[in-house]
């Protein structure tokens, strides 16, 4: 260690550089702590080999209800449907996904520079508790979640370089209006899901939270005494979530419900329209501006609102990884 009066020198020269350098100075340092920080988080985040996702329609990538239904839904009508990956399409639900491109776990992966394996299957309750179900009228039965980790979990033995998204409760809320069920028991079964996952060598989760089921929910236009029950449901999920996560290793809660609240509350700030908060774009074409839209249909958002949610999914992993490294 240098003596304390050259140590005193140093910190008032360093503080000059930085007070009389002008913004070069600055910036350039502000720049390596960027490159630093940057270069941590890719490597903390090369750790993983491929992620795995198991859900609902908020998560099906394409693979889920539309074989399930024996290729009957979602349709997808968009004359380059089988096109990349990551089309987009204004109007159409594309790659038999429930929205106009790709689902927030394909943007996960493609940022991590990994292949995305999805189970996630439009209709699917994380249990047994409710239905399962999907089609165009809902009535074609499907996997729930612990049955999507059961066919992948056969003959696997060390997940720990996996990145698992579990995302479930929005058809437990839906179908609980007539068959009941609580936010508790989809926590219960949400952690029978994790451990199912942590016996096959997994270490590494993002669990999201639903959006605020509310009034700003097109599905309660047609519902309208839904709103609140469902509000009340996708409100204290997220409470039992939170609380759960923080005495758990390996768990990184997606807020996906606090980016919602965000984007209704200032919908101008991120390009949507106010008039459209309860509209899905679908239901007027979408033409060229469905980027002015949150939802895309009912119950679903656009591929861009999408984005944003593998945005927030990022965020929460690095949050987890960075405390688990250390921090820079």
């Amino acid at each position: 260690m240098p003596p304390r009066p050259v140590l005193v020198v140093s910190l008032i020269a360093f503080g000059f550089l930085l007070l009389t350098g002008g913004h070069f100075h600055r910036d350039k340092i502000s720049s390596a702590v960027d490159k630093q920080r940057d270069y941590v988080r890719q490597t903390r985040r090369s750790r993983f080999n491929k992620v795995v996702c198991f859900g609902d329609s908020l998560s099906d990538a394409g693979n889920g209800a539309w074989l399930f239904t024996n290729r009957t839904w979602p349709k997808d009508t968009a004359v380059f449907a089988l096109t990349p990956t990551l089309t987009i399409s204004p109007g159409q639900y594309v790659g038999h996904r429930f929205t106009n491109g790709p689902v927030y776990s394909e943007y996960v992966a493609q940022t991590l520079g990994v292949p995305l394996i999805s189970y996630a299957t439009g209709g699917a309750s994380i249990s047994h508790r409710v239905s399962s179900r999907s089609g165009e009228h809902g009535m074609l039965p499907v996997d729930c979640i612990f049955e999507q980790i059961a066919k992948y979990s056969i003959g696997k033995t060390d997940e720990s370089s996996t990145l698992f998204i579990v995302y479930a409760g929005a058809n437990d809320a839906y179908f609980s209006l007539d068959e009941g069920g609580t936010p508790a028991e989809v926590l219960v079964d949400l952690k029978t899901a994790i451990q199912a996952l942590r016996d096959i060598g997994g270490k590494y989760f993002v669990v999201p939270t639903l959006p605020p089921l509310g009034d700003n929910y097109p599905y309660a236009n047609a519902l309208p005494k839904a709103a609140q029950p469902m509000y009340y449901f996708s409100t204290e999920l997220r409470k039992l979530y939170l609380d759960w996560a923080r005495k758990e290793k390996g768990i990184a809660i997606a807020d996906f419900y606090s980016l919602y609240s965000r984007l209704m509350n200032s919908p101008e700030k991120y390009g949507f329209k106010r008039e459209h908060l309860k509209e899905g774009c679908i239901g007027h074409s979408c033409a060229d501006d469905w980027r002015e839209y949150i939802w895309f249909d009912d119950y679903h958002p656009t591929t861009y609102v999408h984005s944003l949610l593998a945005d927030e999914a990022l965020k929460s992993l690095d949050s987890l990884l960075w405390w688990n490294s250390g921090r820079v």
